[in-house]
């Protein structure tokens, strides 16, 4: 620090002496700012934007996979085309089926009829049972005839409906030769009895083209 020369008067006696200046004072402190002293207009930071991570670009070097190979849709059956043969079949098979259980009744029939002729005129049945097991076999054949009647409704082929008629004539042929029993079991003569024996000749021969045999 520089010295500087003092003279001071004392008692009349001058003293010199040096006098050491005292230092600089401090510069006061400058108070910091606090948060509500800083400038209103400056705008406050904007937070940082989160990155977004972009897809990692297609490596050149790796081809493109070609597309699946998606075969085309197979075409839907044609259902009528294919069902209608088998239907075809089972009409034929109902029929065939239905024409042969009818000839084989009215076989039957025919034979019920005979036997039941014979069994009363050699007294093996008395007379109220004759009536009585002939009436059974000509109810039954009336049910049949009345099937084949709605049968006959049906749209069938000619040879169909040939059978069929064949068939209804054959079922009117037994009920007629029953009818004709029945009037000679009641009249006794000998014309009732001729009558009966024509008749059942021709439901012979009716059930002998059906059936295919002779006789």
């Amino acid at each position: 620090m520089p010295l500087v020369l003092v003279a001071v008067i004392a008692g009349g006696v001058l003293l010199v002496g040096c006098a050491v200046s005292a230092p600089p004072a401090p510069k006061p402190t400058e108070t910091p700012k606090t948060a509500g002293d800083a400038n209103p207009a400056a705008p406050d930071p904007e937070p940082p934007k989160p990155a977004v991570a972009e897809p990692p670009a297609a490596k050149e070097s790796e081809p493109a996979k070609p597309a699946p190979d998606v075969k085309p849709a197979k075409p839907a059956p044609d259902v009528k085309a294919d069902a209608a043969p088998k239907g075809s079949d089972d009409r034929r098979i109902y029929l065939e089926t239905i024409g042969t259980l009818t000839a084989s009744h009215c076989y039957q029939t025919y034979l019920n009829i005979g036997l039941i002729a014979d069994g009363k005129s050699k007294g093996n049945y008395s007379e109220k049972d004759a009536y009585k097991v002939l009436d059974s076999v000509l109810s039954l054949l009336d049910t049949v005839d009345r099937k084949l009647g709605q049968l006959a409704k049906l749209d069938l082929e000619k040879e169909d409906r040939t059978s069929l008629e064949q068939m209804r004539k054959l079922s009117a042929l037994l009920r007629q030769q029953g009818k004709v029993l029945q009037t000679y079991w009641e009249s006794g003569r000998d014309d009732d009895a001729a009558k009966y024996e024509d008749v059942r000749k021709d439901s012979w021969a009716v059930i002998g083209k059906l059936l295919g045999i002779g006789g």
